[in-house]
């Protein structure tokens, strides 16, 4: 193996790859191409990740004519779905959809762990088994954590030899730590480095991997007998105490899940064999056998949420578990019914062709196909249209923290109905999506202020000073939000002694607050005043725009002791 690995090739590798990412991450921190397009920066980053990382556990000095054949269409068509992905991250002023990314990130490693054990197997020109491709995947995964275990412990020392060099005031170091285009390129080359090492020890990777199989083999009985335990209890205790939990579907899948881990784990050869002693054998065969009918639990579970409240990004991923999980308990069960004891000869067939199915489900995730914001922002408007849910009780706010651009463009889409039926609702919507890429006061100027201003009776009531120190207060932090609020300016007589208090109500979709402003020892100050809004009223524009404005005596006086004054708890 090791006279195999090309280590000038890997190293020179690592360089380069450490260098892209460096301009890339760059690019992000300057706001330059490719950072101001999602699409492309997420498709660079994509290819600049993935083709390397998987050549690397895959490269050998006679096989890259089949790397180049294989993992390169691979990697391009990854890098397309990237750019996709990307997509969903426009328009950057106004939609944040980080998620999206981490959801991206897991399915992309999945996916190409799985590409990675079949292109392994073509390049080797040996027949696909079930028991070969295990072996593979446990393999590179082992390896791909020993690598990052050692970065991490290297990137842990370079921080320490910084600490000491800076405790002898040397601070060359700790500034050259604090340098991408240093750190990256480092780290790069510490995992090429690594993968040399790892790669030349595999058998280390298959140690860990048995002693982990081991391990496995002592706990699936243990599950089986807690699943079969389960299912015996059910009948008497009824789905509705599991329903209880408000989680009862995932309960299940996981533990459906666990199972068909580790039955994948210890009988992942196809030999007749059997690990067990035949009663703990027969008793995982039946524990096997009745998978099956977690799914039709978790089904009924899944279809009683999904007609009750619609789809949600969860239950789409809840939905396509139970279905992969589903397919892998039938395939099962099937085998079992044809060949009895001898299932495991099925067992290789079904766990081959799923793997290639899950491999391509993982990319269709991050396609059209199966884009589960989109899925789900049709599935919330349907029930809005059909009536199941109203203006007022629709999620506004899921469709903007959770939908990313799909929620975007379908609530732009509802604007339009929105209008002339609860404008209100509009008011909602334009707070949510809010240029905040360059907040701070000075792109917020106190022109943009007063185009977020109501002021009653008339503007004129308000003397310039007021208006400048109300927006000084909103802009005093950058974090404070000023530009999601809605201003209202009421001058009113609150007292009766004939002038006017000036009374500024901040309102937004989570909050509506006020705060009474007087002008004392030469400066404008203001003070809290305690609201009650029982309904969570966010929109008072058509309210005061229709002088439904009045001034309420409070029920109850105040009491005063001396110089001590009380306030009754109600007014």
């Amino acid at each position: 193996m090791e006279n195999q690995i090309p280590k000038p090739f890997i190293i020179v590798l690592a360089l380069i790859q450490g260098v892209l990412l460096t301009l890339l991450y760059q690019s992000v921190e300057q706001s330059v191409w490719p950072a101001t397009q999602p699409i492309w920066l997420t498709s660079l980053a994509t290819f600049a990740i993935s083709f390397p990382l998987l050549t690397f556990l895959c490269i050998t000095k006679i096989n890259g004519k089949e790397i180049a054949k294989y993992l390169l269409p691979f990697c391009l068509l990854l890098s397309t779905l990237g750019g996709y992905i990307g997509l969903q991250l426009e328009p950057i002023k106004f939609v944040n959809n980080d998620s999206v990314l981490v959801v991206f990130g897991f399915t992309a490693l999945l996916a190409s762990f799985k590409a990675l054990m079949y292109i392994q197997q073509y390049m080797r020109n040996q027949p696909i088994t079930y028991s070969s491709l295990f072996s593979l995947s446990w393999r590179n995964f082992i390896i791909f954590g020993e690598c990052w275990l050692f970065v991490a412990i290297f990137w842990g020392i370079l921080h320490l030899g910084a600490g000491l060099f800076a405790v002898v005031e040397i601070e060359f170091f700790q500034q050259l730590l604090r340098k991408d285009w240093f750190v990256i390129p480092v780290l790069n080359l510490a995992f090429g480095f690594a993968i040399i090492v790892f790669r030349n020890i595999t058998h280390t990777a298959d140690n860990i991997s048995t002693i982990l199989q081991t391990l496995i083999k002592f706990l699936l009985p243990a599950l089986t007998i807690v699943s079969l335990g389960f299912l015996a209890t059910l009948p008497f205790t009824g789905l509705n105490t599991l329903w209880k939990t408000g989680s009862g579907s995932l309960l299940v899948m996981w533990l459906q899940a666990l199972t068909l881990f580790f039955v994948n784990a210890v009988y992942q050869d196809e030999s007749h064999e059997r690990p067990y002693h035949p009663f703990i054998h027969r008793l995982i065969f039946i524990g096997i056998a009745l998978l099956p009918v977690y799914s039709i639990i978790a089904a009924y579970g899944l279809w009683l949420r999904v007609e009750q409240y619609g789809l949600t990004i969860d239950r789409c991923w809840a939905l396509l578990v139970w279905l992969l999980l589903t397919c892998f308990s039938f395939g099962y069960l099937i085998g079992i019914l044809k060949k009895r004891d001898a299932w495991l000869e099925t067992l290789s067939k079904v766990n081959i062709a799923m793997g290639m199915v899950v491999l391509v489900v993982m990319l269709l995730v991050n396609s059209p196909v199966l884009n589960f914001q989109n899925l789900s922002a049709k599935s919330q408007l349907a029930r809005l249209d059909k009536g199941l849910t109203t203006y007022e009780d629709f999620d506004y706010q899921y469709f903007g923290r959770s939908l990313g651009r799909q929620g975007y463009l379908a609530l732009q889409n509802l604007k339009k109905e929105l209008n002339n039926a609860a404008p209100d609702k509009v008011a909602i919507i334009d707070r949510m999506y809010i240029n905040t890429l360059h907040r701070s006061k000075e792109n917020f100027t106190l022109a943009n202020f007063k185009t977020l201003v109501t002021f009653w009776p008339q503007e004129s009531e308000f003397s310039t000073d007021l208006i400048e120190a109300v927006y000084n207060k909103a802009t005093e932090h950058q974090w404070s939000g000023f530009d999601n609020n809605s201003y209202y300016f009421l001058a009113t007589d609150l007292n009766g002694d004939q002038k006017a208090e000036f009374v500024i109500i901040t309102e937004n979709n989570y909050s509506t607050s006020a705060n009474l402003w007087f002008h004392s020892e030469g400066k404008w100050q203001s003070k809290y005043m305690p609201s009650h809004n029982p309904a969570k009223v966010r929109y008072l524009k058509e309210q005061i725009m229709e002088n439904n404005v009045t001034v309420i005596k409070p029920k109850w006086s105040n009491l005063k002791v001396g110089d001590v004054t009380f306030k009754a708890p109600i007014n």
